[in-house]
């Protein structure tokens, strides 16, 4: 494989007859959610394994036969035993990683590297990279509902609405999932509004809108100011707490032709939106020697299981015989599994033109 050098002529322009301003341009910072809530476990190095696996001790049966009098005296006192049921879960890691190069020029002609932030830029890119394959992780939850109830993608042709949310909500309140946030009772003195405990939604910033729109919605600047908040969070509907970010799936003209007043409306199909609701320890991630995040966060933060590498000119001993050349790089492990159909939903559904 060749490695391709960011020189001076063909990626950064040299600061001749420009003024550089000594603060660079901040990239975007995409809102990164779908660490929040899993269940994080590590895979600890030189322990013969690239695999790990989650184990669920699975609840009894309620006891619904009063205990009788015991009669005579025996082994176990004639009482009957129950065999307990166990269900694991196991997923294998992988390593992940993006790499920078560059030529002694650039640090001797443009301002030194550190300034044009490579490294911040690849720990964002790791940051993005390992979100978009957890975002692959919820979408693979073999729990799925169309919108307004249909059938498939294909003939989906509305918006989110309420009665999906209130499905999905009762859907995880039947199996037990655990909710992420308590209630929150609210006060008229301050006019701030009352939420109840609440699941975690996770929707694409286009469905966020269509989201706003729907009756019983409550903004996060009513309750944000007495209830913790998660960032990118926008509000409250229907027993979720929901979370937009540009990054959710979107299937490219996956749904029905002719419904026109929805993004990729027209000639093509339009396009069909992943959004997701679930519980806690729904989901589970792994890293190699730290735990992935628990929570949400933006690009540019620091991810505890990247590993940033900066490979200073001269390092590479013969293969660099003048001093030249130097890398940046990021590596992680990871690995994400569902651990819990029964506790994620993902429902598909078209969102509005505006």
């Amino acid at each position: 494989m060749a490695l391709t050098n960011t020189t001076l002529q063909s990626n950064i322009t040299a600061p001749v007859n420009y003024v550089l301003m000594a603060e660079l341009l901040s990239a975007a910072k995409k809102v990164l959610p779908y660490f929040n809530g899993t269940m994080p476990g590590t895979l600890e190095k030189k322990q013969g394994s690239a695999s790990v696996k989650w184990r669920r001790v699975n609840n009894l049966s309620p006891v619904t036969t009063a205990l009788g009098e015991v009669s005579t005296s025996s082994y176990g006192q004639g009482r009957s035993s129950v065999q307990a049921t166990i269900t694991d879960v196991t997923v294998a890691v992988a390593k992940y990683g993006n790499l920078i190069t560059s030529t002694e020029e650039m640090d001797l002609i443009n301002v030194n590297s550190d300034s044009l932030a490579l490294m911040d830029v690849l720990g964002a890119n790791a940051g993005e990279s390992l979100n978009t394959l957890m975002a692959s992780v919820f979408d693979a939850t073999t729990s799925v509902r169309y919108g307004a109830g249909v059938a498939s993608d294909a003939v989906i042709v509305s918006a989110p609405v309420k009665s999906d949310i209130k499905y999905l909500v009762n859907q995880l309140n039947r199996e037990s999932a655990m909710k992420f946030m308590p209630i929150g009772f609210g006060s008229q003195n301050i006019g701030s509004s009352p939420i109840r405990q609440s699941y975690l939604l996770i929707c694409h910033s286009d469905v966020e809108e269509d989201i706003r729109e729907i009756t019983g919605f409550t903004g996060v600047e009513t309750y944000g100011g007495y209830t913790e908040t998660m960032v990118g969070e926008f509000g409250h509907v229907a027993g979720v707490r929901c979370v937009s970010t540009e990054m959710a799936p979107v299937n490219s003209g996956a749904g029905t032709t002719s419904v026109n007043g929805y993004r990729g409306a027209g000639a093509t199909a339009n396009d069909v939106y992943s959004t997701f609701i679930y519980g806690r320890e729904a989901v589970g991630t792994i890293g190699l020697g730290e735990k992935h995040a628990e929570q949400i966060y933006k690009m540019y933060d620091r991810v505890p299981t990247v590993s940033l590498i900066h490979h200073l000119p001269g390092s590479s001993g013969v293969a660099d015989p003048y001093n030249e050349a130097q890398t940046l790089a990021w590596k992680s492990w990871f690995a994400g599994k569902v651990l819990n159909d029964a506790w994620i939903w993902a429902f598909h559904t078209l969102s509005r033109s505006l």
